[in-house]
């Protein structure tokens, strides 16, 4: 990172409570540099910062730039028109993006990129577990707390850095990566990219980013990144689609996965996850394709991936009192739906999904997608869209969708205001009911509220 920027002075994070804001400001801590942040929300700050000790102050208040602040970072959430940062600007205190951050801490270290709508979070962290398990001691910043790191950061002092990009904003155009990762390309963040063809020329122009000497890693099962992304040096992965780096004799659990991989038709063995599903698989394949990318022996690839724990809200299992499962995922987006819905289904056990949308300007373009993604469970209760500092559009809300999706024909669905959730659900969960609690938002807490509870009444339903 460029001493200019840092200049002795305090760093001050605007929207350090995000898990990628709060990664950053962790990794600037752990190497020694005075860093303070403040967020508009109460919620309680990730582990990585109250590790560390940094403090959330409340708000965005121009207060908060003392004297000792040289640099402000803000995040994509961050308003250009709150007074903190027009105050910032105004006393000439240089101003930087989180991207623009990343970008400067990568531009001293060997990046290791993953990029895609779906499954950058397991990917990175597996990426950054591997890293670490044959002894590289990488620094990792992901966009969700890892298992095994516990936390979404790790500050390391060898020459790789695993990054967790955004391509919602553009800013992972930034980076120059030596690996990029692209697990697929979906119609996400069309909010800032107008159309699908300019989302696509964006990750076009993020893999000529790596140069004639980087590697693109590509999911060959995603047609969209199959055919859009090509570079002279490239591995593709799958499972159905023929690719350097293929998946066999698959056999999917709730409790994790197997299978036989190969590359180009030379068998590689068995490799075993303790996450469960086709889409992790998909994303281990992404690893191992790493993993021979940078020449590091199977044997070390192989127990990398199976004491990979997971991530918290991908697939996280609560068991409960009375054979009741719930299962929190951050699943938001209506591919990610159906491939959490889609590990063991069992008709032998009641299955329920309890979803709240996130971001009007998403169900508004995917709406009628939604409404399809729910068929393999058994009920559905529809809560209020997670606005995610959205405002509200005209004819857009959890009810109209809740009424989307029967109207495709589904024979249980309920719309249930947030507020009124928790209640509710303590009177419709039965004993050996499997739940499912999917989004962005806050729907984790529900999740967690509800558990407790039910522990509380020992599995008999209000």
């Amino acid at each position: 990172m460029r001493p200019e920027l840092l200049n002795g002075h305090q760093i001050h994070f605007m929207g350090v409570g995000g898990i990628g804001m709060s990664g950053l400001a962790a990794i600037l801590k752990q190497r020694g540099l005075a860093v303070s942040g403040c967020d508009l929300s109460r919620k309680d700050p990730p582990a990585s910062l109250r590790e560390c000790g940094i403090g959330v102050l409340l708000g965005h208040h121009p207060a908060h730039l003392t004297d000792d602040v040289g640099l402000v970072v803000f995040s994509s959430a961050v308003s250009e028109h709150e007074p903190e940062l027009t105050e910032a600007r105004a006393r000439g205190i240089p101003t930087i993006s989180r991207g623009e951050l990343l970008s400067e801490l990568a531009s001293t270290t060997r990046l290791v990129a993953v990029a895609g709508a779906h499954g950058k979070t397991t990917t990175s962290g597996m990426c950054a577990q591997l890293l670490m398990h044959a002894g590289w001691d990488p620094t990792a910043v992901v966009g969700g707390h890892v298992v095994s790191l516990g936390s979404n950061a790790r500050h390391g002092r060898g020459a790789y850095l695993v990054a967790e990009t955004d391509e919602s904003d553009g800013s992972f155009l930034l980076l120059h990566p030596q690996v990029a990762i692209v697990t697929n390309i979906d119609r996400e963040h069309l909010n800032y990219y107008q159309t699908f063809d300019r989302l696509v020329a964006a990750f076009q122009q993020f893999v000529r980013q790596l140069g004639p000497t980087g590697t693109l890693i590509r999911c060959q099962d995603d047609p969209v990144a199959r055919e859009a992304l090509m570079h002279p040096r490239q591995v593709g992965y799958g499972i159905t689609a023929p690719a350097d780096v293929m998946a066999t004799r698959v056999a999917c659990r709730s409790g994790g996965s197997e299978f036989t991989a190969s590359y180009h038709g030379h068998r590689l063995g068995t490799f075993r996850l303790q996450v469960p599903g086709r889409h992790n698989i998909l994303n281990a394949l992404g690893v191992i394709s790493l993993g021979l990318v940078l020449d590091l022996p199977l044997a070390v690839i192989r127990e990398a991936l199976w004491s990979f724990q997971g991530t918290l809200r991908r697939y996280q299992t609560l068991p409960l009192p009375r054979e009741t499962y719930f299962i929190e995922d951050y699943a938001h987006h209506p591919s990610e739906i159906r491939a959490t819905l889609g590990v063991d289904v069992s008709r032998e056990r009641h299955r329920l999904a309890v979803f709240q949308p996130h971001r009007f300007s998403r169900v508004q373009r995917l709406e009628q997608d939604f409404a399809g993604c729910f068929n393999t469970v058994d009920g559905v209760i529809v809560t209020d869209v997670y606005a995610a500092f959205e405002s509200p559009i005209d004819g857009i809300s959890g009810a109209r969708l809740a009424q989307l999706i029967k109207a495709q024909g589904h024979p249980c669905v309920r719309y249930v205001p947030r507020e009124e959730l928790p209640r509710f659900l303590l009177r419709f969960i039965q004993p050996h009911d499997t739940v499912f609690f999917l989004g962005a938002g806050d729907i984790g807490q529900v999740c967690h509220d509800v558990a407790e509870r039910w522990r509380a009444i020992d599995g008999t339903p209000r």
